[in-house]
């Protein structure tokens, strides 16, 4: 008799379908993802970002290249129409204060430069993208944009050598004390950051010689914006200390960290930013559990809702989503190669899911009156792709990240339908 009984309906296709029927209804085409194409179908985006100060940029995934470039439109969009003086990403401070002056001033060599800067950003869509900053500043020397890193995680040399000078400028009777503390912690050596996790047992002597050398640079009778940069020299040391002693798991510091980074860049600079970055350090979420194959889960509070919290709704949050295609992974380790990983299209419970259709490309408002249903979708907690530096090959549906709503996440969501592999340098 039952032999023959249908299955149960499922109880959230109708949901799914409606979403999908929305997100087409309200999606915006746009023409291409190529960097140098009319910026004119990104017109939208004039409304969406509005008076905000800060845009987060947020990518699912470090290793596509539609992502890459489709920022970077984004980017010349902020840049060229809405006045947005700066873009920051994830690269540490020092190791974009080399690149800053590149393109400022066109000092150094580009292809050095970015050989140099931190993986995954060594590919040539990012170049691409700081060429397009020197092309900009070269053709408005009146008008600069500046590129600025406000990751924690690497300090080098050159910002030990600043600190040391400008303590030997403004106050030479205390440049004996500086060298006292540089003579533990200014890394020397090539392996600084491995030879200090593994072999350095106690790691709060180090730790306080750099808050050491932070409140003499803070006393040191200086003021004006060389005072302020210099501190801000001397905070990053602090925070690499702090990082690899207290906080080597992503625990939130380092999010933190560059949250306070991006204030002080705009407090400092006066300009409006373009945080160029990943979704699983954009997203505005104030607990967010990130699934990390084989390492595990991360939980922390991202930058983007420590941004939400210091600049309210002058944080506009937008993520790039795909839904299938080739991208690279890895990185994991030296020599920090990547390798391509095959992404299909995600289960139901992923949120890119509804965002599949026969649009190439598009961006929509999640802002946009919803239906019932529709709006239910878009606050209830959800689960949507991220893939990192760290990828098991073979669980992509296992990288992850969750905690939070689609709404609480993103402000906009340009979604491509299929991607390609970055070019690594």
């Amino acid at each position: 008799m039952n032999a023959h009984r249908l299955p149960s309906p499922d109880p959230g296709a109708k949901v799914r379908q409606d979403v999908a029927n929305w997100i087409k209804a309200n999606a915006r085409t746009l023409d291409s993802a190529d960097p140098s194409a009319p910026l004119s179908d990104l017109e939208p985006l004039r409304a969406a970002v509005g008076d905000a100060v800060i845009a987060g940029l947020g990518g699912s995934t470090y290793g596509a290249r539609e992502q890459f470039t489709m920022i970077h439109r984004v980017v010349r969009f902020l840049v060229e129409e809405l006045g947005f003086r700066t873009v920051a990403t994830e690269e540490d401070w020092d190791v974009a204060l080399p690149l800053n002056d590149y393109v400022r001033s066109g000092y150094g060599d580009l292809d050095t430069l970015m050989k140099e800067s931190g993986v995954p950003w060594r590919v040539q869509e990012m170049q691409d993208a700081v060429a397009y900053l020197r092309e900009w500043n070269a053709e408005h020397p009146d008008d600069l944009v500046s590129f600025v890193g406000v990751g924690v995680i690497d300090t080098r040399l050159p910002v030990y050598d600043a600190v040391a000078e400008y303590v030997a400028k403004h106050a030479p009777d205390r440049a004996a004390e500086l060298t006292a503390h540089f003579d533990v912690i200014r890394p020397t050596r090539p392996d600084h950051v491995p030879w200090f996790i593994m072999q350095v047992k106690e790691k709060d002597p180090y730790v306080e010689h750099a808050r050491s050398v932070l409140r003499l640079v803070q006393s040191s009778g200086g003021s004006g914006k060389g005072h302020e940069l210099a501190t801000q020299h001397a905070r990053q040391i602090v925070a690499f200390y702090e990082h690899y002693a207290y906080h080597l798991v992503d625990d939130g510091y380092r999010d933190e960290q560059m949250a306070e980074n991006l204030r002080w860049w705009h407090q400092y600079s006066g300009d409006k930013i373009a945080y160029w970055s990943t979704n699983a350090h954009s997203v505005r979420a104030e607990s967010l559990e990130i699934s990390v194959p084989p390492r595990g889960s991360l939980h922390f509070k991202p930058t983007g809702a420590t941004l939400a919290d210091l600049f309210g709704e002058s944080y506009v949050s937008i993520g790039l989503t795909y839904d299938r295609g080739t991208v690279n992974s890895g990185w994991s380790a030296p020599p920090f190669a990547s390798r391509p990983l095959e992404t299909p299209t995600q289960p139901d419970e992923f949120h890119e899911r509804p965002f599949a259709n026969d649009l190439p490309r598009y961006l929509v408002d999640l802002r946009a009156q919803a239906p019932e249903a529709v709006a239910g979708w878009l606050a209830q907690t959800t689960k949507g792709r991220v893939i990192g530096s760290v990828c098991d090959d073979s669980r992509p549906d296992d990288h992850y990240m969750t905690g939070g709503s689609l709404a609480d996440w993103y402000d906009v969501v340009i979604h491509e339908q299929t991607v390609t592999p970055s070019t690594p340098l």
